[in-house]
């Protein structure tokens, strides 16, 4: 009798899904959005000082911070005086950079390539990416001009630990976002210029990053404020052909968000694709060196519920990658961007 009695139950529950019991019968994800994912980036720290006495600050990475007296400036150009603080985010993982949304790609992801500037879309391997900024009530600060002996100004002094993995013993070379047009250098907050000394005359050569003690160290110029990445370009495959490599995201009316990223294996960067419509489907792409290792991932707001995808592979010429989507929750999907 006992099958006959499972059986029975077994229809009785069938029976009893009924459309207001979905929720029980067929739970789903819990809806999430790219805020949740966001609210899992690396928290910006804040430190006030005063204005008016030499500062070293410590970040809870190790990060060290340190710049003189008297060197900001409020937006009227004036010097700035008693309390300041400064925030800083710092990256230093590719999990990191993708919830924060820093990948480490040099110029546009796709559309300046396209028009040819050989540094544009390319990957960058990072030893730490920051965000810098000081602000004073309702006012954000401006550094004062660049360290020179002729002023008198010291630097903004930058020392972060060496990640463990993912470099080559490649110099180092400092980049920023731009946060305004400067000269040719076009404002492109989707990737990363190269940082110059100023010179009388121009710019000289690029600025470099010092290592010591297992330490990196720079002095930053400008105003100091803003993105700035430790970089260095992926040597490994300098010598290789590349093109752009395509990732295609299915279309959905509900979608509301999407970005697609390409994780180079084994090395501490991220690339953040360019979007274009092929009709059928959604292809974005990256350029990226042939024969390497590595990981696209998918990330898509659709109906209110999140949705992720890897998918593995190694670059060739014309390859279209397919990660397959599943709906997660938004601790889900954090998990697993923690584990690329």
């Amino acid at each position: 009798m006992k099958p006959f009695v499972l059986l029975f139950l077994g229809v009785a529950l069938l029976a009893a899904c009924r459309k207001d019991d979905v929720i029980v019968c067929d739970p789903v994800v819990a809806p999430s959005s790219f805020a949740d994912i966001r609210a899992a980036a690396p928290a910006v720290q804040r430190f006030t000082f005063n204005l008016a006495q030499a500062q070293s600050l410590l970040t809870s990475k190790g990060t060290r911070l340190a710049f003189g007296p008297n060197v900001f400036y409020l937006p009227n150009n004036t010097l700035a005086t008693g309390q300041a603080e400064l925030r800083i985010r710092e990256v230093f993982t590719v999990g990191d950079m993708l919830l924060t949304d820093m990948p480490t790609t040099t110029g546009s992801p796709f559309g300046s390539y396209r028009f040819g500037n050989p540094f544009s879309g390319q990957v960058l391997i990072s030893g730490g990416e920051f965000n810098i900024q000081v602000w004073q009530g309702n006012n954000r600060l401006r550094f004062a001009t660049f360290a020179s002996p002729a002023n008198g100004v010291s630097g903004f002094m930058l020392a972060s630990p060496v990640p463990a993995a993912g470099l080559d013993t490649t110099r180092m070379l400092l980049w920023n976002q731009p946060a305004t047009a400067w000269g040719s250098i076009a404002r492109d907050t989707a990737g990363w210029q190269r940082v110059f000394y100023p010179t009388a005359i121009g710019f000289g050569p690029q600025i470099p990053v010092a290592t010591a003690a297992g330490n990196f160290s720079v002095v930053l110029p400008l105003d100091s404020l803003g993105n700035w990445n430790l970089d260095q370009l992926w040597h490994a495959y300098q010598g290789a052909s590349s093109g752009p490599i395509g990732v295609e995201v299915p279309l959905s009316t509900s979608a509301t968000a999407t970005r697609v990223y390409v994780r180079p294996v084994g090395f501490n960067g991220l690339a953040r694709c360019g979007y274009t419509n092929f009709g059928t489907g959604s292809r974005w792409y990256c350029l990226l060196p042939y024969g390497a290792a590595v990981i696209a991932v998918v990330l898509q707001e659709r109906g209110g519920v999140l949705y992720y995808g890897t998918q593995r592979t190694t670059t060739a010429a014309n390859l279209v990658i397919t990660p397959p989507l599943e709906a997660v929750s938004a601790a889900e999907a954090v998990r697993r961007i923690r584990l690329l």
